[in-house]
């Protein structure tokens, strides 16, 4: 793949620059006249082109991306004299000409970001045109009715900050696309939205302005809507019918209150994310109906009352709440109470969950059975005052600045820490490829130190090893003791494997968002190969090999 010519990059083709170079040759070879040939990608080319007589000219392609603002002087019908224009791209370019700009209907690809003033016209008719671009103008009024883009799939108005109102969809009934995030004087969004048959992705994020939008939505082909940082948002539109393509909905730092009952009909709905919305009171138990729901997040809610608990449905098909339900992030929420966690018929197969910043005093002692679970956070919860046993294929389990805990069991003796190793080896591959995090991990309150680990006060540690003693080496267990502080960016260690001498990959543990407000262990089991990789023992000059482990950080105190 590092020697491809052509590659696929975030939706993007890229090209070497010698494919790049070998068409424009290519181009070049087709006349000296600029005008005679079928792309242009130069300011000078394009400027003679514009203020020649065009009647000859067979031009497909104009690509103008300047690095700086630049001028070219456009009349208004320039354009239209190029009939073959197919697709037409001006970056930073400024139209010295003060005056509407006309396209040509057979334009397919329109695209002029950072300087145009206005939308341009098209003559009268049908229009081809299919993607329309003008992210970064000074626009402030998008034309109401777009008669005649029958064939337009993609409109995009981002970052247009003086743009105050939306158009009407109704006359573009094939638009798949429509991005107008950071429109941040954007006040309403068009009831057309609500019932377009075609559109797949609304985006809206960030329009700081947006307080009104239709009070049903009904898009039945919706794929993604974001409304994230649209801080005067208040009220999610009903769903009256059953939208069988919304898979993912980004509602974080809005001003919502609540989410519908009708949030059931969203029947295959992927992803949700409600965070930081501070506004946010409730949130129906018939969003356990969701079938298909894998991610949910409603995090930093403070004013949240509960997480609901599982209403049984009249429906008798429906014999589990949430039951694809893999991630669940209830970080920060104020919860007192965890008690929907107790019915293992709620998300039977999760697999993360994450509770910390919470209020509530106990787990319920179900948790044990949820026997996908892999990953259990609870840090920063000062209410919490004891832990009961924890489910078996559980490798990280984080519990750090719980200030009230005083019963955590076994959890750092090494019988428990085997025993949960063991666990982990007897799992199929396809269980230990989902637990998403290597080796095991736990993090607690700072306490008296194991009889089993063997303290060392160097900053490394190393032994010899021969290929037949390494080859039974269980795995390694790392007991660190760290102090309190912020911990904002970065990470509170890193290890450095070597094998005599020579260095192996870094290891560096689980991001911590926030820092620990006080002293706590960080214990963490690996294999030999997680640490050291592949050791050729051929390679090795003798029958030993040196072993070690170097620490680094500013929080390590042992």
């Amino acid at each position: 793949m590092g020697r491809s010519l052509i590659r696929i990059e975030s939706k993007n083709i890229q090209m070497h620059d010698l494919i790049q170079l070998m068409g424009m040759d290519i181009v070049n070879q087709e006349s000296d006249d600029p005008g005679k040939r079928s792309r242009l990608w130069l300011y000078d080319d394009v400027v003679d082109v514009l203020s020649s007589d065009m009647e000859d000219c067979v031009v497909k392609a104009i690509v103008v991306e300047a690095l700086e603002p630049t001028e070219i002087c456009i009349g208004p019908d320039d354009f239209t004299k190029m009939r073959r224009l197919r697709l037409l791209i001006l970056r930073n370019v400024h139209n010295s000409f003060q005056g509407p700009t006309c396209l040509p209907n057979e334009l397919r690809w329109f695209r002029w970001d950072g300087c145009a003033p206005q939308i341009p016209k098209f003559s009268s008719g049908q229009k081809k045109l299919v993607g329309l671009d003008m992210s970064n103008c000074s626009i402030t009024v998008v034309p109401n009715q777009f008669k005649g883009f029958q064939n337009l799939k993609y409109m995009n108005f981002s970052y247009c900050e003086s743009l105050v109102c939306m158009p009407d969809l109704s006359f573009t009934p094939n638009l798949e696309e429509l991005y107008m995030h950071n429109c941040k004087s954007l006040v309403e969004a068009h009831e057309s939205i609500a019932y377009h048959d075609k559109l797949q992705v609304l985006d809206l994020r960030e329009c700081l302005e947006l307080r009104v939008f239709p009070n049903e939505l009904k898009s039945k082909n919706l794929r993604r809507l974001h409304l994230e940082k649209c801080t005067k948002f208040e009220r999610f539109p009903d769903i009256p019918h059953k939208l069988e393509g919304l898979k993912e909905l980004y509602l974080q730092t809005t001003a919502i209150k609540g989410l519908p009952t009708s949030i059931e009909n969203l029947v295959s709905l992927n992803q949700m994310y409600i965070q930081n919305c501070k506004n946010l009171e409730h949130v129906p138990s018939s969003i356990y109906k969701l079938q298909s729901l894998h991610h949910l997040e409603v995090s930093s809610c403070t004013n949240l009352i509960g997480f609901p608990k599982y209403e049984d449905s009249a429906d008798p098909c429906m014999k589990t709440g949430l039951p694809k339900l893999y991630s669940l992030d209830l970080l920060g929420c104020n919860l007192s109470k965890v008690e929907f966690l107790e019915n293992l018929s709620y998300f039977p197969f999760l697999e993360r969950l994450y509770l910390q910043r919470n209020n509530f005093t106990s787990l319920p002692t179900s948790i044990t059975k949820r026997d996908h679970l892999c990953q259990l956070n609870v840090r920063k919860c000062h209410q919490l005052r004891e832990i009961p046993e924890l489910p078996p294929l559980l490798n990280s389990f984080q519990a750090d600045d719980c200030k009230s805990l005083q019963k955590f069991g076994d959890l750092t003796s090494f019988r428990h820490l085997v025993r949960r190793k063991l666990t982990m080896a007897n799992t199929s591959p396809l269980d230990q490829k989902f637990r998403g995090y290597p080796g095991y991990l736990i993090t607690l309150p700072a306490g008296e130190l194991p009889e089993w680990v063997l303290p060392v006060e160097e900053d490394s540690v190393s032994f010899m090893a021969s290929e037949d003693l390494y080859d039974k080496f269980f795995g390694f267990a790392l007991y660190i003791a760290l102090g309190n502080g912020e911990q904002t960016e970065g990470h509170p260690f890193m290890l450095q494997p070597r094998v005599n001498g020579d260095p192996r990959s870094y290891l560096v543990p689980y991001f911590e968002r926030f820092g620990s407000e006080s002293d706590r262990i960080w214990l963490e089991y690996f294999e030999p190969f997680e640490l050291w990789q592949e050791v050729d023992f051929g390679q090795i000059d003798g029958s030993y090999a040196q072993f070690s482990i170097a620490l680094s950080g500013k929080k390590v105190k042992k």
